[in-house]
């Protein structure tokens, strides 16, 4: 995804990555329990990702890479999920509730590597298309009035 850059980071610092985990965790009755390996690349990765534009393809990479790196012990998947998931609220006003379901599941079981990578592209590219945007650009880019006055009317 080449356009549509913003700091979709800026907002969300290492520590509030922290702390969801540990209100994750806290909600099930766990120790929120770090990885000492994990933490110190995954923290790097945030740190040096949110100051920067990134597409919205980008961002949910990061989610995905800092998963990987398992900074947490419990809830490591859902953390990172629930951070995507906030990322794309904005966006996912823009389709319908089941469009939204469906964009929403298939970015969280990518970043927990449910899906692959190319699943999670013919998904984003999918509804790219459905919205007259660009391929491979930005996922759910403000709609045409069209679309918007389509959506609204379904509410």
């Amino acid at each position: 995804m080449t356009s549509s850059e913003r700091n979709w980071l800026s907002a969300v610092p290492w520590e509030s990555v922290v702390s969801l985990n540990q209100a994750l965790c806290q909600a099930q009755k766990l120790e929120p329990l770090h990885n000492a390996k994990g933490v110190p690349a995954a923290k790097r990765l945030w740190e040096t990702s949110a100051p920067k534009r990134l597409t919205l393809r980008a961002v949910i990479q990061v989610c995905h890479d800092a998963h990987a790196l398992s900074p947490f012990t419990f809830n490591n998947g859902n953390t990172f999920a629930a951070i995507a998931r906030t990322l794309l609220e904005d966006q996912l006003k823009l389709v319908t509730p089941l469009e939204a379901q469906i964009i929403r599941t298939t970015v969280c079981h990518y970043i927990v590597d449910l899906i692959g990578a190319k699943e999670l592209q013919q998904v984003l590219r999918h509804f790219e298309a459905k919205l007259g945007q660009a391929p491979a650009t930005g996922l759910i880019e403000p709609a045409t009035a069209r679309h918007t006055a389509s959506v609204e009317q379904r509410a």
